[in-house]
């Protein structure tokens, strides 16, 4: 009994001392690997058929595609700021990123604060959480890269789950998944309709709704 307790002992020890050598070496395996993909997420890639470099700017034409991150962007031409970390895009721009994907003629691209400014015919195809797409038309669009937001103006309209929002400006808060539509604002639902000066909504799933405040309006068809 006494010899076992021994063995059992000693194979304790072993086993704490193996251990106390493997966690700080595969800490430290860890730390390159981990180092590796912040560099990774802070590199641009950026390829054009043509490339002109000039003293402030870089011209890109002939078809140009950038990628940062999981973010992908293509256009048919650009011009690259450099010190500014900036690129204005302009003419078929189509961009994939993990919440969706957009398409408009021109597109203002802040690499460093990952900002991304749409204009001219814009059309967001965002996916939410539940899997559902909402579908955003404007001629000003900004999407915020780090938070999931965007703000959007100039002729807005949402088609989501067979109703139509529209109004001069959403406010969308990625992180809660609500959104405030603000300025002439009307929510229709088949023949139906809510008129408003301000409107918020929860697209969150489970909690979806919405509240109209401000002169409200509603016109409801009775069948």
């Amino acid at each position: 009994m006494h010899t076992f307790r021994i063995k059992t002992a000693l194979i304790i020890f072993i086993l704490i001392l193996t251990f106390s050598i493997l966690i700080p070496a595969l800490a430290q395996n860890k730390q390159p690997e981990e180092a590796e993909t912040a560099v990774e997420s802070e590199t641009v890639y950026i390829n054009a058929s043509r490339l002109e470099y000039q003293e402030e700017k870089t011209l890109l034409s002939g078809g140009v595609r950038i990628q940062k991150g999981d973010t992908i962007i293509n256009a048919s031409q650009g011009e690259l700021f450099r010190d500014q970390q900036k690129i204005v895009l302009k003419e078929e721009i189509a961009v994939e990123y993990p919440d969706g994907r957009v398409k408009s003629e021109k597109l203002t691209v802040f690499l460093e604060n990952e900002e991304y400014i749409f204009e001219e015919a814009a059309v967001l195809n965002y996916l939410l959480s539940d899997g559902k797409e909402m579908v955003l038309y404007s001629d000003y669009l900004k999407i915020t890269g780090a938070n999931k937001s965007f703000i959007a103006e100039k002729n807005v309209e949402i088609d989501y789950d067979n109703q139509k929002f529209r109004g001069d400006k959403a406010n969308y808060n990625g992180e809660s998944e609500t959104m405030e539509l603000t300025g002439n604002v009307e929510i229709e639902e088949g023949r139906d309709w809510v008129r408003s000066d301000r409107a918020t909504f929860n697209l969150k799933e489970g909690e979806e709704g919405y509240t109209a405040e401000g002169n409200v309006e509603i016109k409801m068809i009775l069948d």
